[in-house]
This record gives structure tokens, sequence and C-alpha cells, in this order.
């Protein structure tokens, strides 16, 4: 019971470790991929739904297929849009109680929504690099226990040389 235990540790571990990687040096490319097939899952199962009521089978594939591509390539175009809404809304909600001033908070919260548009790449692989870096240190504590310095100072580099590297792809 143990030695199962043990190897399941050792198992989740590992995968951390793989995940945490891949999110820290290619975490940019991987969320818009992810986004690019979430939304083309929307587009392309919405089409197939509604098109399959008025058209055909052989031509409701086919527009589901272009409603999967054009759906993805919008999710892929609007992230940066859509993450500066999200970062200005929770800027509002957050503020407006803070400052008792519903102008002030509403002016925050455009500077924020404006500020994640315009550094959107740059905040998505630092984000990316952190998260990836934190998931990578979980890991590695699973199998080998680790004092706080050392995993901040492995969180620090690993976040730094993950920004390098997604900066540099």
């Amino acid at each position: 019971m143990i030695g199962e235990l043990a190897s399941i540790g050792t198992a989740s571990g590992l995968i951390l470790i793989t995940l945490g990687l891949a999110v820290t040096f290619l975490g940019r490319k991987l969320v818009k991929v992810i986004f690019f097939i979430i939304g083309g899952l929307i587009g392309g199962l919405l089409a197939l739904r509604f098109a399959s009521m008025f058209i055909g089978e052989p031509f409701t594939y086919l527009i589901a297929v272009a409603a999967f591509i054009v759906a993805g390539f919008l999710f892929y175009k609007l992230l940066p849009i859509g993450a500066g809404l999200i970062a200005g809304f929770v800027t509002f909600l957050i503020l407006k109680p803070v400052l008792g001033d519903l102008v002030m908070a509403f002016i925050f919260a455009l500077i924020a929504l404006v500020v994640v548009v315009i550094l959107f790449n740059k905040l998505l692989t630092v984000g990316t690099a952190l998260f990836g870096s934190l998931i990578f240190i979980s890991g590695l504590s699973q199998l080998a226990p680790l004092s706080e310095f050392v995993q901040l100072a492995l969180i620090a580099i690993f976040t730094i040389l993950g920004c390098i590297v997604q900066f540099k792809t």
C-alpha cells in the first residue's frame, strides 16, 4: 500500500515537472493554440448544431469545418481584448469599494484595459513562465523536500529562463 502511494507521488511529481517545464518555456504558444482550439470547437459545434437543421449532411460538415477555422481565428485574434476586458472589470470591482468613487474606478479600469491590451504578449509570457515554474517546483517538491529559500530561488531562475526563451521565440 505504501509502495503504491510512493509510486503515485513519484508519477504525479514527474507529470507536474514535465507540465511545468512545458508551460514555462512554451506557455505563450500553448495558450494561443488552446484558445484557437476552444474557439474552433465552439464555432464548429454551433455550426454543426444549427446547420443540420437547414442543410443536408455533407454540406453540414463543410460548414462546421469552416466555422471551426473562423471561430478559432477570431478567438486567437481577440484574446488580448478579452484579457483586457477581464483586467478592466476586475480592476473596477476591486477599486470601486476602495475608492468609493465610480468615475475614478472606471478611469483606472480603462487604464488597466488599455495596458493589458498593449502589453498582452509580454504579460502572457511573464505570467506563463511564472505559472510554469510554480508547477515545476510543485512537482519537484513531491520528489524531494526543498527548503523555502531553494524553492524561491528555483522559481526565480526558471521564471527568468522561461521569459528569455519565450521572448526569443
